[in-house]
């Protein structure tokens, strides 16, 4: 019961809110099975086409490098120094964001199989009540960025998106 996404294909889903909603408080949850290591493959991206910053553009995404990153335009909040690199093995991953916490580390926390990640920061943690591109009145993506951009190799299941809550993996199940 899950959503294959072949990037042969340019397979995605797209949905593009009527009115922005909370954008420093939310939760993506899913889990995922990878199908293809050698490329960034995007999980979920908010975008306001064409002015794309770190505030106005957020991506959740595997990189080549098998890490996964979370950030803005062309800048990752966050790296995990985990990899995953077994295409054959479900994740079940989640993106629990509150930039209104004061302490620069609780404002974004990605769970792994239901253990919090150590990561290194690219361009560091966002500052406190930041607006990120995720949850505003412009396009968002599962399985690509835009068509123009690529698609993912992955298949997905059980995806969650919770606008105005940061939750644990407990949340769900």
């Amino acid at each position: 019961r899950s959503l294959r996404f072949n990037s042969g294909d340019s397979a995605y889903l797209n949905r593009t809110p009527s009115s922005a909603g909370n954008r420093r408080t939310w939760t993506w949850s899913c889990w995922i099975k990878r199908n293809n290591l050698s490329s960034a493959q995007n999980i979920f991206v908010g975008s306001d086409n064409p002015t794309k910053n770190n505030t106005t553009f957020s991506a959740f995404y595997f990189h080549p490098d098998n890490n996964i990153y979370f950030g803005g335009w062309n800048s990752p909040y966050i790296i995990t120094n985990a990899v995953y690199r077994d295409a054959s093995a479900w994740y079940h991953i989640v993106l629990s964001v509150d930039t209104t916490q004061s302490t620069s580390t609780d404002r974004i926390k990605v769970y792994v199989n239901n253990v919090l990640q150590s990561y290194s920061t690219g361009a560091g943690f966002p500052g406190q009540n930041t607006d990120l591109g995720i949850n505003q009145a412009y396009p968002h993506y599962i399985g690509g960025n835009d068509p123009s951009s690529g698609y993912a190799s992955h298949m997905l299941a059980d995806v969650h998106f919770i606008d105005g809550q940061a939750l644990a993996p407990t949340d769900f199940g």
